[in-house]
């Protein structure tokens, strides 16, 4: 999720009309994490014939201790803190740009987007104070993620324990009645997981959007437009290299080229590439969890039952563990145990 809101922001400031994204997070000056997470101000890109402060940033609020990293699991007790201080900055900003842009007059936001819970709930409070539409974006949601939980066995009050669902739950509702709309990855997203909220109701919501469509009354009734947006992958940092000296055909890569000249290649390369027969083939890389949500094992019998496709290229797996698979939680062991097979 921190790479696609940082993504994001880099594309929304390259867009044209858009003066300036910033991106609120919390402030944190811990020797745990890098030096960056204390410094209040970053710039991630600014247009080359950009005036004042255009561009996107990072913007680095004060909230709850500094000197520690927080859990996002115990950060609910800060959210009015950062909200404040969200607030105190968008004020101070919207002067600013006015200043720059538009002879004097504060220059408020045009949308306050939202990520995840805790920050859908502090979005939440901000549109009403300033007279801004919010956006919120869930990436992964709590109800969904208990419903799991309760499917591996787990008891309601021990994932409350560890994950602090209800009040992860409320946040989510308060973002989702706050927001115009809500963006998701998938139709799945909003039907089945968005479904299991109080305020959210797929057949409400059809029924709602065909009387705006025809100008007829809501009777004071609302509900936030859902919106599917599919992952993408910004390929500007791709670069490709000929391996065989120029075009080739996929099968043609089948072969071993034993005259290929060798390349200064990382030394994680030789701890792959010694389990392929031919390690020239392209590779399907796969990466997450070993998290029964992840469907690796969906994906690995898959790649498994298509032979032309075996044929064409390898597959790596990299599912983010190193430690013993008899000491990792039961969800997890059952995932690498399975492929390992």
């Amino acid at each position: 999720q921190v790479k696609y809101v940082v993504e994001l922001a880099r594309a929304l400031a390259n867009t044209e009309g858009v003066y300036r994204v910033d991106l609120l997070t919390r402030q944190i000056a811990s020797p745990e994490v890098d030096s960056s997470y204390g410094e209040p101000n970053e710039m991630l890109s600014c247009p080359s014939d950009g005036t004042g402060s255009c561009g996107a940033y990072i913007i680095r609020i004060p909230c709850g201790a500094r000197d520690k990293y927080i859990a996002k699991e115990s950060l609910w007790p800060y959210i009015h803190e950062f909200v404040d201080g969200a607030l105190n900055h968008i004020v101070n900003m919207a002067r600013a740009i006015g200043e720059q842009v538009n002879g004097g007059k504060p220059t408020w936001p045009y949308v306050i987007h939202g990520h995840y819970a805790d920050a859908g709930e502090v979005a939440g409070h901000l549109p009403g104070g300033l007279n801004v539409p919010m956006v919120l974006t869930g990436h992964s949601l709590g109800r969904n993620k208990f419903e799991q939980l309760l499917k591996q066995g787990r008891l309601p009050k021990d994932i409350n324990a560890s994950y602090k669902i209800m009040r992860r739950f409320e946040a989510e509702e308060l973002g989702l009645d706050a927001s115009e709309m809500v963006v998701t990855s998938t139709r799945q997203e909003i039907e089945m997981q968005w479904g299991l909220y109080d305020g959210f109701d797929l057949k409400l919501e059809r029924k709602l959007r065909v009387r705006r469509q025809r100008g007829v009354s809501c009777f004071g009734r609302f509900m936030p437009r859902m919106v599917v947006i599919p992952p993408g992958m910004d390929f500007s940092y791709v670069t490709t290299q000929d391996t065989m000296g120029g075009d080739t055909d996929l099968k043609s890569l089948i072969v071993n080229d034993r005259t290929q000249t060798t390349r200064n290649l990382p030394p994680m390369w030789s701890e792959v590439m010694r389990f392929f027969t031919n390690p020239h083939k392209p590779t399907i890389l796969a990466l997450s969890r070993p998290d029964p949500k992840k469907n690796v094992t969906t994906l690995l019998k898959a790649f498994g039952e298509c032979q032309p496709l075996r044929e064409l290229a390898n597959m790596t797996l990299i599912l983010g563990n190193r430690d013993d698979i008899e000491d990792m939680s039961n969800s997890s062991s059952v995932v690498l145990t399975t492929v390992l097979n």
